[in-house]
């Protein structure tokens, strides 16, 4: 979606004139003073374009008529969001950490031809899991000292999203995040609480407020990433009156990169046998209202087909 599109649809959408969103966005912030209609007009037109900056604090205000993050989002499912945004906005997020995403030829790969589902749709879950399972054991050292049939019974808990990325039905990527309470959540980011730890009844169940935690992440490609990414950015926005934090504890350098550009706040630090792990946390108003996500959202040219 273009930002004139959503600007000019969700004003309709508040039933707003012009004149009054004029009002409003020159009373919430001394940015928009010597806004004036011809100028919002323009901007509605895609005839100019308003800075990121700007964009935020337009998305922010009308947020605050509706008490969500992405107001005209909101009312969005999963499949309605992903289709709104766009792929090349992705990389911007996720970089180029070859720790996490491998240069596995991708030229000759059509992204129709990745499927992203979540590993809960396969008929044999314990033979899905086998190689996503040893991925993170590499990568990691096994340091969070997480086991085949721990990582198994989180897969399966309707609350959590492991997604896997299939090439022509091969393993070709992952994501796995919990949905946890709020105050495991903390317990985890504070290091009060071991990832190991985590039980069935730590799970916020999806009427409930919870927040969510990246655990592992890994692709062959930077296609298969992207869509990864993407369908989590979808997940958040779609869900996003019912996650209050995003977190995660990383211990790869270019895993650190990421959720700093995610927006995600270095929080504390532990001494543990194999060096230093670190938290990051953030509200996910900060994840969702950011430069890097709005590139996602409001692409200045339509999204190109393929990445």
């Amino acid at each position: 979606m273009q930002f004139n599109i959503y600007l000019k649809n969700c004003r309709e959408q508040f039933h707003l004139t012009q004149e009054q969103l004029v009002r409003e966005l020159y009373g919430s912030d001394e940015l928009f003073e010597g806004l004036d209609i011809s100028t919002l007009s323009r901007w509605e037109r895609g005839v100019t374009h308003p800075s990121v900056q700007k964009q935020m604090k337009i998305v922010s205000l009308f947020g605050s008529f509706s008490n969500s993050i992405l107001s005209c989002f909101n009312d969005m499912n999963r499949e309605e969001v992903e289709n709104r945004l766009c792929k090349m906005g992705i990389k911007n997020i996720i970089g180029s950490s070859r720790e996490h995403i491998l240069n596995f030829p991708s030229k000759s790969f059509k992204v129709d031809d990745i499927l992203i589902k979540h590993i809960r749709s396969n008929s044999d879950i314990d033979r899905a899991l086998d190689m996503p399972y040893t991925v993170i054991e590499n990568l990691t050292g096994n340091v969070y000292e997480i086991s085949l049939d721990m990582l198994k019974s989180w897969a399966l808990h309707p609350s959590n999203m492991f997604l896997l990325s299939e090439y022509k039905g091969h393993f070709h990527g992952l994501l796995f995040t919990l949905r946890l309470k709020p105050e495991v959540f903390k317990q985890v980011i504070n290091f009060d609480k071991k990832i190991k730890e985590i039980e069935i009844a730590d799970f916020a169940n999806f009427e409930q407020m919870g927040s969510n935690i990246p655990i592992a992440f890994f692709a062959y490609n930077d296609k298969s990433s992207s869509l990864l990414i993407l369908r989590y950015y979808a997940h958040l926005i779609a869900n996003q009156n019912y996650i209050e934090s995003v977190g995660t504890t990383p211990i790869l350098d270019g895993a650190k990169k990421i959720v700093q550009k995610m927006s995600l706040k270095f929080y504390k630090e532990k001494k543990i046998k194999q060096g230093v792990i670190s938290s990051y946390t953030a509200p996910l108003s900060e994840v969702l209202i950011n430069e890097n996500v709005l590139k996602m959202l409001f692409m200045k040219q339509e999204c190109p087909e393929g990445l």
